[in-house]
């Protein structure tokens, strides 16, 4: 009895010992602050959201908005359309929010959450209250991709699964890949040309010949003349934004207009030019231009893109186009 009573008080030292150690161990365990809750965090019903907005580090504000054409992006006064496929993947990821775990911590600035770091952003909605949340840095769980996410609402810390910096990580330019003028010489039936100390210029072709014939009875130009000159025309593709124009020097500046009418009913295009002078710059510089364009003598507006001003350096081909003949 005496043998079996000393097994049965070691057995207890043992489990008191194993016991002791089991709780240092969760103390010190690095999730020792973190609650594991597994929910989706945000009630999103895409189709109702009308409006994103996101503030990256260092950038001005981007804003997405919906309307009856699809998406449009705008920042620093300049807008273009959004691909439908980067937002549906912004709508999908908000909608799919779904943590890992809640985390306390007292310094979230460690977890991406300072102002110099976070990514910032607001959903709102056609009949809903707005969301906002802070996507801080991105960290690994069990060999799984997470990021920490903080939500103002819920006044809360959560990590969440996914990388969700690159979603979210846009400017303006990651939307102006497409070409600025989209022109089918073909389709054009018309133009004219005026401006400062430029002889103005009209033509419309005869559909039935298939010959360019001035209006204005002014000069004879060959059709091969014509063709080569909407091939320049066509070529202004890919052009920087004029971040150093200031609107409001329009009049002063003006350097010249054309006007291209169309067949199948399409819209006129109408394409301004201006001069971009050192006594016409904005009183305030933009702290970094939208996609660093180097200072170009030219800006060019087209009727497709109303808020839009870009930057042409290819003098030699500007001359071609508002004096071609």
């Amino acid at each position: 009895m005496r043998i079996l009573k000393g097994m049965k008080n070691k057995h207890l030292v043992l489990l008191f010992l194993l016991t002791l150690l089991i709780g240092l161990a969760v103390r010190r365990a690095p999730w020792q602050n973190a609650t594991f809750f597994q929910t989706n965090l945000l009630r999103v019903d895409t189709a109702e959201v009308e409006r994103i907005e996101i503030a990256l580090p260092g950038q001005h504000g981007l804003v997405l908005m919906r309307n009856d054409a699809g998406w449009i992006a705008e920042q620093q006064d300049r807008s273009a359309k959004v691909p439908p496929d980067v937002v549906q993947r912004m709508l999908e990821t908000l909608a799919n929010l779904r943590s890992i775990r809640i985390v306390k911590t007292d310094q979230p600035d460690t977890l991406g959450f300072a102002r110099a770091n976070a990514i910032d952003i607001g959903v709102f909605y056609a009949h809903s209250p707005s969301e906002r949340l802070s996507i801080g840095w991105e960290s690994i769980e069990n060999s799984q991709p997470a990021t920490f996410v903080r939500l103002p609402r819920h006044g809360g810390i959560y990590l969440v699964q996914n990388q969700l910096r690159a979603v979210f990580s846009k400017t303006l330019i990651d939307f102006r890949n497409a070409a600025v003028i989209q022109l089918n010489t073909a389709d054009v039936r018309e133009f004219s040309i005026f401006g400062q100390n430029l002889d103005s210029l009209a033509f419309q072709k005869n559909d039935s010949t298939g010959n360019w014939e001035s209006t204005m009875l002014t000069r004879m130009v060959t059709n091969d003349s014509i063709q080569q000159w909407l091939a320049k025309i066509a070529r202004l593709k890919k052009l920087p934004f004029a971040d150093l124009f200031d609107e409001s020097h329009t009049n002063k500046t003006f350097f010249a207009q054309i006007d291209l009418g169309f067949s199948k009913q399409a819209e006129p295009l109408t394409l301004k030019i201006y001069r971009l002078e050192a006594t016409n710059l904005p009183e305030e510089m933009p702290d970094t231009p939208l996609d660093g364009s180097q200072f170009a003598p030219f800006v060019l507006y087209f009727s497709q893109y109303p808020t839009n001003y870009f930057a042409l350096s290819d003098t030699a081909l500007l001359r071609q186009i508002c004096d071609p003949f």
